[in-house]
Order: structure tokens, then sequence, then C-alpha cells
């Protein structure tokens, strides 16, 4: 047995597949593209009466009146609807056709197959055209592999660019969305002859359940043609939509034009021409230029997978609305494969590889912001802005539909943005581009019906990444530069010298209007008018400073507010992590007596409930932060029952732990307790992620933690053999809110290594990176804790 195609699949996967016209012009274009078509390709819609005028005319058939009366009035009436654009032969053919019938009922009839038969759409290209053979052999195959053969060789070779655009061998079948009758003239440049192949689609329709091969379908011969010419021609009518001059401007306008990368002004562009009724259909088919350098903001980068298998991300941010200084970010493998979604995901580093190189470009408009730009009025600012915003993905500078479509959020920006304050980081504010190719990215593939990527592990990792990059990186910088901005912008204003200067002014004005008055012989009531105008003048400048002051009384209150607000931040961040390991530690209790790993266990829960409460008691109005008090402590013991308290999650991640506390005895520091344990939690949970991380791409690693301590003066030395932090990231990993985990991790939003550090400088000591190229080249796989030794120092 076998499977047998019906004749209904045909149209399943031609007209039933193809979700739009646009969609099937589109593969039409490529299909010339592919060709290799010296002059391009021209669509001509050439139509000589509208579909409404149509219907309306034979609609008057079931009006009231005789058989010839009613004849009459449908012939009239058709004849009335001619476009006055519409092309000649059609326009006298089709006049002649509706003349001729002499009875209703063959009027009716001969007008339905006329304005069938003259209403067409011609798609013309001048590339390497098909012969006779290739006819039968290749166009009639449905899902030939013909030019997929030929991109897997390419893949094979090393080739740097792409044979071919579609591989499938079904987008030639899109042609029968646009139109139920086909008919195909092409030759290639060593035929003598025009090939023919006539198809009417109406017919797979009959023969339904019947075999596809029940249609009989026979390209054949036609007449001569000239001699080293090559071409493809084809001639649809019995078209499906109603074609006008505003229809087809609105498919040049919202698609055709997207569908070549409309980023790139360099370079010839492959010629398209859509015609209607013989008249050119002109679109700008590039985003400006100037619009782009006038954006607000701008974010770039590109993603790159070396032979060796190295892998980084780059990105370079600036902004043009808030003077941020432009920002330069690199990531490696380490760092993407959580940020892609991957471990979150249970996939594996090699999924990240498959992504391939890409690259993009996203332009931000705070359309509350928009002015006018060099050649172009706000309102004309405006109208770009709309006709070009989303992003979209181009493969091999051509676009893979429906990504960047009005609606379309393959992203997940919007549903992000209608969540959160702040910068709204939506499809309606990026005008973007993410650039992929056939041979550089060839996991990423389309699916048969045109409707985006089809969905695996590379597809949702691409998306995973871009969208972190965005919502997390782009987005923070955007709000650090604007914070920057308003920050610089604050002008300071001297109410004290601004009245002193009033009250000099008010002096010159009195002892001008003494010597007016010496000399004055008019009204002195008018003098006395001026006097009083400038003391209502002062009255205003006093009760304008007053209500300065006020307001400079009020921002300093709201400053205090925000203080507060970070440290609920801070609070949120501890609260957060105790509650976790507190839930850890409970399951890692054994049922029965408390044995010693169980006492210390919850010796280091209570010193975090201790740091928590004290934290909770700086929140209350009007009090003095409470200071965690300091006395002299023996770190070797602090170190030792944290670690211990650690003993079962060190198992279950099969971390091993190296320290010299049970041999260097006795190390004094002047410290408070509960922020140590605070330090070193945060140092481990942090180890342990990374160090999971890196196990992901090394199976066989054997992930451990070294803990030393060291005395004159008292340090803790803490390392572990994972990833380490680049160089480059030597300063910002302290920073509040910095932290390359995604967003399903961050818990804690990078608060960590930022408090830490606070927690050690409130000890009067310090935290810094060591360590640097001891394990990994390039990066940092330690921590040091220094702290005081007694009181006086």
């Amino acid at each position: 047995m076998a499977f047998h195609i019906s004749a209904r699949t045909i149209l399943q996967l031609g007209a039933e597949l193809i979700s739009s016209d646009a969609v099937a012009l589109y593969e039409l274009i490529k299909n010339s593209v592919d060709a290799k078509s010296k002059k391009g390709v021209s669509i001509e819609f050439d139509i000589v009466i509208k579909d409404s005028d149509y219907r309306s005319a034979i609609e008057l058939a079931d009006r009231d009146g005789t058989p010839a009366q009613r004849r009459d009035a449908v012939r009239s009436a058709l004849l009335a609807s001619i476009l006055g654009t519409a092309p000649d032969p059609q326009a006298s053919q089709f006049r002649q056709a509706i003349e001729a019938p002499t009875t209703l009922a063959k009027l009716l009839d001969v007008a339905e197959q006329a304005y069938r038969q003259f209403n067409t759409i011609t798609v013309r290209d001048w590339g390497h055209g098909m012969s006779l053979a290739d006819l039968k052999t290749i166009y009639l195959t449905i899902g030939t592999t013909s030019r997929a053969a030929e991109v897997r060789k390419a893949l094979k070779g090393g080739a740097t660019s792409t044979p071919y655009l579609g591989e499938k061998g079904v987008g030639r079948l899109s042609v029968m969305r646009l139109g139920h009758r086909l008919r195909v003239e092409t030759a290639t440049a060593s035929d003598d002859a025009v090939n023919v192949l006539d198809i009417d689609w109406r017919k797979f329709e009959e023969a339904d359940d019947l075999p596809a091969t029940s249609v009989i379908v026979e390209p054949k011969k036609g007449g001569p043609k000239g001699s080293d010419e090559s071409f493809t021609r084809l001639f649809i009518s019995d078209l499906r939509s109603t074609w006008t001059a505003e229809a087809v401007e609105a498919v040049m306008a919202k698609q055709v034009v997207r569908m070549m990368d409309p980023f790139s002004w360099t370079g010839r562009r492959f010629p398209v021409r859509f015609l209607f009724n013989g008249e050119p259909v002109a679109k700008e088919r590039s985003v400006s230029a100037e619009l782009l350098k006038n954006a607000h903001a701008k974010c770039s980068g590109m993603f790159k997978v070396t032979e060796e298998g190295a892998i980084s991300l780059t990105i370079e941010m600036e902004s043009l609305l808030y003077d941020g200084p432009k920002q330069i970010l690199k990531f490696d493998k380490t760092d993407l494969y959580p940020m892609a979604g991957l471990k979150d995901a249970g996939q594996p580093f090699s999924v990240l590889s498959s992504i391939g190189d890409f690259s993009f470009e996203f332009y931000w408009f705070n359309r509350q912001r928009i002015k006018a730009i060099p050649g172009f009025d706000r309102a004309e600012v405006l109208s770009l802005v709309n006709a070009w915003t989303g992003i979209l993905l181009f493969r091999d500078g051509y676009r893979v539909i429906p990504y960047g479509d009005e609606g379309d959020d393959w992203l997940g920006l919007d549903r992000v943005a209608l969540s959160s304050s702040g910068y709204k980081l939506n499809t309606k504010q990026i005008i973007g581009r993410v650039r992929i190719g056939r041979l550089s990215n060839p996991k990423l593939l389309d699916q048969t019906n045109r409707q985006g990527l089809i969905e695996n592990p590379t597809k949702l990792a691409l998306t995973a990444l871009l969208n972190h990059l965005i919502q997390k990186w782009w987005r923070g910088y955007l709000t650090e530069a604007t914070r920057a901005k308003k920050s610089g912008d604050k002008a300071s204003y001297d109410s004290q010298g601004e009245a002193g200067d009033v009250k000099a002014l008010q002096k010159r004005a009195e002892t001008s209007l003494k010597s007016i008055g010496k000399g004055y012989t008019g009204d002195a009531s008018h003098l006395q008018e001026v006097q009083d105008a400038f003391l209502e003048i002062k009255d205003a400048h006093r009760r304008a400073i007053q209500h300065i002051e006020e307001i400079e009384d009020q921002k300093e209150r709201l400053t205090q507010l925000a203080g507060i607000g970070l440290m609920t931040e801070v609070v949120a961040h501890e609260l957060t992590r105790a509650t976790e390991d507190t839930l850890k530690t409970i399951k890692a209790v054994p049922a029965g007596s408390l044995d010693a790993g169980t006492a210390s266990a919850l010796k280091t829960l209570s010193k975090q409930v201790g740091v928590i409460k004290k934290r909770l008691r700086a929140l209350e109005p009007l009090s003095i932060p409470s200071k965690q008090r300091r006395s002299v402590q023996d770190i070797s013991r602090i170190v030792s029952y944290v670690l211990e308290g650690h003993a079962s999650q060190f198992e279950r991640h099969g971390v091993s732990v190296v320290t010299n506390c049970d041999d260097v005895g006795t190390v004094n520091a002047f410290v408070a307790e509960g922020n140590i344990v605070q330090i070193l939690e945060n140092l481990i949970n942090n180890s342990i992620y990374w160090l999971d991380v890196w196990r992901e791409e090394w199976p066989n690693h054997i992930s451990g933690i070294t803990v030393e301590l060291l005395s004159n003066p008292p340090r803790i030395a803490f390392s572990d053999n994972g990833p380490g932090i680049p160089v480059e990231r030597e300063r910002i990993v302290f920073e509040p809110f910095f932290s390359t985990k995604p967003d399903s991790d961050l818990r804690r939003k990078g608060l960590g290594l930022y408090i830490a550090r606070q927690s050690a400088e409130m000890q009067g000591g310090s935290l810094r990176l060591s360590g640097e190229g001891e394990v990994r080249p390039g990066r940092f796989n330690g921590f040091e804790l220094e702290l005081k030794e007694g009181a006086g120092q």
C-alpha cells in the first residue's frame, strides 16, 4: 500500500494553505528572484470591470420588465461600468463579448465568462526560464527536491550565500490563491519555442476525492521565441479577489515594500514593479535613513558562533533623546545559556550553537516626543513611524512572514509592556529588523503555510534571547539614561540670591522715580501707580519664591521616600532569599533527634532571620536605622557552620567543598555575625547556580568551592571552578539590579552582590573580585572579603 493523493490535496496546498493574496504574490516574487531574473519582476493587474459593478449589473436581470428590457439593462450597466483606464485589447474584447448576445440567458453566460477571462494578473520575469522537460519533471512535481538539493550542497560545501530562497517545492501553488486559471509561458535561452502550460484549478475542485492524477495537465510547445531570450510569464485569470487601484496600492504599501529588506540603502535592489491598468503603483521601498538617524534610541548587536565553538553576543546601545552615553555589552556562552531560556527548559548547550550567526537593529521612538526632522514635518514623521513600526525578520535579505505585521508580537514585547511600568518597549514604538541566513541559520526554517518559523528549540532560544536583551538590557539602559538626564537638567535656583536682586532693583526703581519726580509737572498719581505696580510685582515674586521652597521641601521628602523604596527592594531581596533558604533548611532537617548538622542549619537560619528583622526596623517611619552590633568574632566558626548548613545542598548539586577552617585555628575579626552569614549565603547561592550552568555544558565537570581563611588582616577567600566573571564586569557586577540571569531567575533582581558589598563596608571592610585568570583566562573566579581585626582599626 501507499498514500493516495486526492485532487483536493492540490487545492489545500495552494489556495487554502497560503493565508493571503500578499503572501501569494510574495511567493511569486521569490520565484523570480530564484530564477535570477535580470530585469526583476513585473506584476500587472489588468482590470476591465470592478467586481462590485459587475455584480450590480447582473442583479438587474432579476428586476421587473420583459426579458428584452432586462437584457438591455444588464448590457447597458456592464458597458457603462468598463473602467476608463481598462487596457486594450482586453477592454475592446470585453465590449465585443457583451454586445453580441441576443438573449438575457446568453448575455449572463457570456458576461460571466468575459468577467473571468479579461480581469487578469500577469507576472513577468526575465530569468533562466523553464524547458518543456522542466515543466514536466519539476514544475508539475509537488514537493520537488531540485532546489533543496542545491541548498544542501551549499551547506555542505561551506558556501556563504544560498542558491535559492525557496526549496519546499510548493510555492508555485500559491498562484491558485490569486485565480482559478493559469497559463504559463516560459523558455530557456536554448529553446527555440515557447513552452506552454494551461491549468484550470476548478477541475481539481470538481475531481474532489479522485486521485490528483485524474486531472490531466500537459505542457506543450507554443510559438517561436527570440534567440538567447529566456523568461517566464504567468497569466492568471478568473480571479478570486476584487482588485482596485486602492487595493493594489494597499498591498504594495503594507506588504510588498517590507518583503525585501527596507533598511538597505546601498547596492542594487531586486526590481519589483506593480502596475494597475498600465499605470505604475509606486511606493517608497526603504525606511528613511534620516528617520532612523533621528530615532530617540538605538540598540544593535551581533550574535556570533565561531568554527571553534565560541559563542558571543555584543550589543551596542545609545540614546539621542536622553544624551545617553554609548554602552557596549558583551556576553559569552555561559551568560547566553540561561538568557536564552535553555537552562530552565532543560535544553543542552548545543541549541545555543544551532542558532547560528545573526544581527539586529532596533530603533525606538517616543511618540510624545516626536518632532520635525530635516525633510519631514512632525505629521510626516509620525506617518513614517506608523508605516514602519514592528520588528521584521529577514533571511538573506527577504522577509519571513508574518513577523512585523500589524498586530504581530513574535517577541512577546506587547504582553510585557502591558504589565509593566516605565518604558513601554512595544511593537508600536520600535522599528527594527533581525537578519538571518539560510546557510548561517539552517535550523530556522519556514513553516509550509508561510506563517513564521517552525517551532523548535532553536527558534524558541532566538526569540527568548531577543526578548531578554530588549526588556532587560535595553529597557534598563533607557531607564538609567532618562534618570541621568533628569538629574543633569535640574537647575539650581538660589531663592535668597534672587530676593536680593529684586531688592536691589527696587532701590534703583525708587531712586529713578525720585529723580523723575523732581522735574515732573504732571499728575503725581501716575508715578505712584508705577511704584505700586512694582510693589505688586515684588509681592508676586515673594509668593513664587515661597512656592518654590515648598516644592523643594516636597522634593526632599520624595527623595527620602525613594531611599525607603530602595531599602524596600533590599529587604524584599533578603526576605525572598531567607524564605527560600528556610524551606531548603527545613527540608534538610532529618527526623528524630537534632544532630550536629541540624543544629548548625538552625543556627544559620536564626542568623538570617536576625538580619531581616534589623533591616525591617530601618523602614519604620522617623526611626534611625538600627545598626547591627559588632564584636570580636571567630570567623572560622561562622564559616564552618554556614558551610555545614549547606552540606545537603552541596551533595544534591554534586559540589565538593574544600576549606581550611579546621586547620587554621581561630581567626578573629570585628564583625556583626549576621552580616558575615549574609555575605557567605549570597556567594554560595551564586556559585551553586553558575556551577550548574557550567555543568550543563561540561557534564563530566567536577564542581568545587574553596573557602580559605587568611590572617593579618582577617580575610575570607571564596572561589569556585565554574565559568567565572569576565574582567570587564569587575565594577558593574556590584551595581544594584545587574544580573545576567534570565527573568525567571531574577527573583532578587541583581541585588545580591550589591548588598554583599554594602554589608562588607558596614563592617569597615571590603569585598572584591579575585583570582583573575587562575581558573579561566580573562575571568575572576573568586571573591575576597577583607575585615577589621579590632574596634580601633
